[in-house]
Parts: C-alpha cells; structure tokens; sequence
C-alpha cells in the first residue's frame, strides 16, 4: 500500500557551533501514522550556515528546536523572519518524556516527538515584550552582581572587626573613607566606637577601593537600564504600577514575563506559571500537597518582592494579618499573598485596566495617561485563585 503523506515538518538540534536538523513526514500506514525520516545534516551555526540551513529546509516551513541556553534565539529571529512557523520546547520537558539525550539521535528523536504530538512548545514574546523581558532580566543580572559586590564588601570590614552597615546612607560615608584610606574623624570615632575596627592593611584597603569603584560602576549601569525599561514601557505596565507594592520596574518586569495572557486558561494558570501553586499529588481519591510549582523564576522573585511591600499596604495588609493569625508563617503567608498578587495582574493585563484602590505614591511616566479609579478590592481578593 503507498504512503498517504498528511505533514512536514523539520527538527534542529543546537548547540554552540553545530546545527543538526532533521526533516521528516508523517505517513499513514494501515491506519498507523508514524513518522518517516528523510534526511538529516549538519551545519556550522554562523550566517553561512544558517542560509545553507535555510535552503536545505525548502518546503519544510513548519518545525521545532529546543531552546538551548542562548543559542537559539538568533536562529529563531532567522527563521521566523523567512517565514518558518518555528516551535521551541524546552529541553527539560523534552528530557521527561524522552529520556537522556544522545547527540547523534537528537534531532531525529525530537522530530519525532513533535509530529506526534507528544511535546508542547515554549511561548517566545517578539516585539515590545521581548524587548522589555531582554531589559528587566539584564537587570536583574546586574543587581545579582552588585548583591555579590556587596556581600564582600561586608566580609573585609568583618574581618576587621567593623561591625557598621555599610549601605545607609552614614555608612556609605564612612565606607567611601576607608576605601580611600582616610582617618576618621574624632567625632566619628567617639560615635561608632562599639562598632570600629583596627587599621585597615594595604590588601583590604586596595580591595575595598576597587569594590566601591566597581559597586558605583554597577549602580550607574542599573540607572542607566532603568531609564530605558521607563522610557519603552507600555500602557498596561502603567496599570500594573497602580497597585499597592508594585513599582515600575516591577511592573514592568510582571508584563514582560507573563507575556501575552491569552496562553493561560485562567488566572489559576497564570498563578501557576508565576509559581505559587500548590503541587498536587494524587492517588485513587486521595490528594495531598507537596511544596509549589516552581514556574517563571523571574516571575516567582518579582511577585515575592512585590509581596513584602504589599503585606504592609492597603488592602492586602488585612488578608496577609488574617494568614498569620491562622498559624501561617511569614514566609507562607508572603507566598500566597504573591500567589494572589499574580491573579490579580494576570486579570490587569487581560482587562487593559486596575480596578482596586490605588497606592498613594504612584509614579506616572511621561507622555502615559492615567485612569486612576478607587474602588473596594476586598471581595476580589478573597475570590481569586481559591
């Protein structure tokens, strides 16, 4: 009996330097789809490599690839470009269906388990999305390194023996001395002396002037990236920033992360992807709780963030007290406060609007225009994501 063809579709494994791509059919067969691979070839990763890729793809428009650290972005730009309708999977959800990986195999196997429908593919934002997502997490990059600047600095003041707080706004003063090697005053002296150490040595005096050069280096580069995250943000980041706990910057990181909200079922979806759902287990009737999905890890730092701000703000102070009061820990409670902090942003960005009561310090960028409503958002609270 011949082949009844029914889809095309390629595969391309990446790494660093090398593109393996894989083009198959699916084929009935008796009633049996299978997938039938025609051939598959290697290509360097550069421009040259990617145009051979291109034409040897022809009519093979539609495919998958796996989103291999950052390789895969250049080459998915490319491709979208000339018109590929292109699926990215991670590779951890390819790993649990499929097992381990062996290279030679690997595009053939992921071939296969596209065109059978076996894995789902990765949402990749374009346009002011993936702009806004480049911008915040290369912040975030930078504010990991100026936590890392920071810690050691404390640890040569400890070492000898300063017990000050570096970092507010009088121990940065006296931080910017010791660096530079500069005696104290009497004055300071006589106020900090419980908390003074010995005379800084050539070592920690050098390296503490460098860690201060480099923690204001750092700190300028963070403005310097602020500036640009507030001059591109759009309208709904706005709405986002109305409430209590979430800043700009936050904000801007929540609508860059999540993306477009229309992938997500619900706001219970959406929760989870922010990952504060509960891990469900399940056996015969029984069902038990296991920690949280893990979910979006920019997402899940942003909304615990913006959560220790909001516990202590109008309206959700009474529903993270009332958490607590029921034995919960702090943590927990700042979790799911979190958790409810998702839903409502997922409902925000879907709406075009916030409708709850406004923080009282709300920032508005230029050229934004602002629809300020203030409303009662207790009830809401109490009905999202039970």
């Amino acid at each position: 009996m011949a082949l009844n063809v029914i889809n095309k579709a390629s595969a391309i494994d990446i790494s660093q330097n090398k593109l393996t791509v894989a083009k198959g059919e699916l084929v009935v067969k008796q009633g049996k789809s299978a997938v039938s691979i025609k051939e598959v070839r290697e290509f360097e990763y550069n421009n040259e490599g990617i145009e051979e890729l291109i034409k040897f793809l022809g009519e093979y428009k539609e495919g998958i690839m796996e989103a291999t650290g950052p390789y895969f972005y250049y080459l998915h730009e490319k491709l979208t470009e000339k018109g590929c309708k292109v699926t990215v999977i991670n590779p951890l959800h390819l790993s649990e269906i499929l097992g381990k990986k062996t290279d030679k195999l690997d595009a053939q196997r992921l071939l296969v388990a596209y065109m059978t429908g076996v894995v789902k593919g990765s949402y990749i934002p374009s346009g002011e999305i993936m702009e806004l997502r480049k911008l915040t997490r290369y912040r975030e990059s930078l504010m990991r390194k100026i936590t890392q600047v920071k810690n050691e600095i404390r640890t040569f003041l400890e070492i000898a023996g300063y017990k000050i707080e570096p970092f507010d706004k009088r121990g940065r003063a006296l931080l910017e001395k010791l660096s530079r090697g500069e005696e104290l005053s009497k004055e300071e002296k006589n106020e900090l002396k419980e908390r003074l150490g010995r005379n800084l040595d050539d070592v920690e005096k050098l390296a503490l002037r460098q860690l201060v050069e480099l923690l204001k280096s750092l700190e300028g580069m963070v403005k310097e990236v602020e500036d640009m995250i507030i001059s591109k943000i759009p309208q709904p980041v706005v709405e986002l920033s109305k409430i209590p706990g979430v800043g700009l910057i936050s904000a801007a990181t929540i609508y860059a992360e999540f993306g477009d909200v229309s992938r997500f079922s619900s706001s219970k979806a959406a929760r989870a992807y922010a990952g504060f759902a509960p891990r469900t287990k399940q056996s015969g009737e029984s069902e038990s709780h296991s920690g949280m999905i893990m979910g979006n890890k920019y997402l899940r730092r942003a909304f615990f963030l913006v959560a220790r701000v909001a516990r202590k703000s109008e309206p959700f102070n009474e529903y993270y007290e009332r958490l607590v009061s029921r034995g919960k820990s702090a943590i927990k409670a700042t979790c799911a406060l979190a958790g409810k902090l998702a839903s409502i942003c997922h409902h925000v960005i879907k709406d075009g609007v916030y409708k709850g009561v406004v923080k009282k310090r709300f920032r508005v960028p230029r050229g934004k225009d602002v629809n300020v409503q203030d409303v009662d958002v207790g009830g809401v609270l109490d009905s999202l994501s039970q």
